[in-house]
């Protein structure tokens, strides 16, 4: 048989023709109202993302950032009230409080539960600081760093049952590593999850590096499969790659497709 592309950078080419990230997960989920755990909400970005979307989604946000909780409700103020649920707390394995969170001046795109690693060999910024010499500026890039403070964790499975949500068809998780703790909380409700978009970081930037089994440990056993890479960050300082942008799907979701 005659292959239709003589090279896989032509199949590439035409996939970029037709499909993005919001066209791929338009195509794995058809409902018009589908219900969105936004775990890592930030600001509101991805949530004005998911909103213009699925224009009648419900979307459950979680973020335990005080300085982002502005931002985010402004977004939410343009929808619905009863569309857009803001949660002001991180999400991990079980519920607790007054948990170690690390905030940064740097970003608050950055924070999270791990450190960022003062001698990393993957940071650009960071190896341009050590070569300048530059004493002053590389105390206050530490300085910027590491700042802890306490915030409540709710574990997932806890909090489906609390309200009564039956299934999620999207779960976006932006935890800056700590992805494999708020998969760990859904339990078994992991399987009651149609679509999971996931980061999942390669480099030392921070002091806890991920790779595939770690999330996968979870995602496997509940019937999920990779889908797509939908984002690679490649370093162009040593030709690693940093981190990517995963989809998983649920495998009753694939076969309805």
């Amino acid at each position: 048989m005659m292959r239709k592309y003589a090279t896989n950078e032509e199949r590439t080419s035409e996939y970029l023709t037709k499909f993005n990230r919001e066209k791929v997960l338009k195509y794995l989920i058809k409902k018009d109202a589908p219900v969105i755990f936004d775990v890592g909400a930030n600001d509101g970005l991805s949530l004005e993302e998911f909103k213009t979307w699925w224009g009648k989604s419900t979307v459950h946000c979680f973020e335990p950032q005080e300085e982002c909780w502005g931002g985010l409700q402004r977004v939410a103020s343009n929808y619905l009230e009863s569309s857009v649920v803001i949660n002001k707390t991180a999400v991990g394995k079980k519920s607790e409080s007054s948990v170690d969170f690390y905030s940064h001046d740097v970003s608050s795109g950055l924070s999270g539960f791990n450190k960022i690693n003062i001698n990393s060999e993957d940071s650009i910024y960071l190896k341009k600081v050590k070569e300048s010499k530059d004493t002053n500026q590389l105390n206050e890039y530490y300085k910027a760093l590491n700042h802890k403070h306490p915030v409540d964790i709710v574990q997932l499975d806890d909090y489906m049952e609390s309200l009564g949500i039956e299934y999620v068809d999207l779960l976006k998780v932006d935890t800056q590593g700590y992805e494999p703790e708020v998969l760990s909380g859904l339990g078994n409700s992991l399987s009651r999850v149609g679509v999971v978009i996931t980061e999942l970081m390669f480099y030392d930037y921070y002091e806890r590096d991920l790779s595939f089994s770690d999330i996968e440990s979870y995602l496997l056993p509940a019937g999920f499969k990779l889908y797509d890479i939908s984002h690679i960050a490649k370093n162009p300082m040593n030709g690693r790659t940093d981190w990517v942008d995963v989809i998983y799907v649920n495998q009753q979701n694939i076969n309805n497709i």
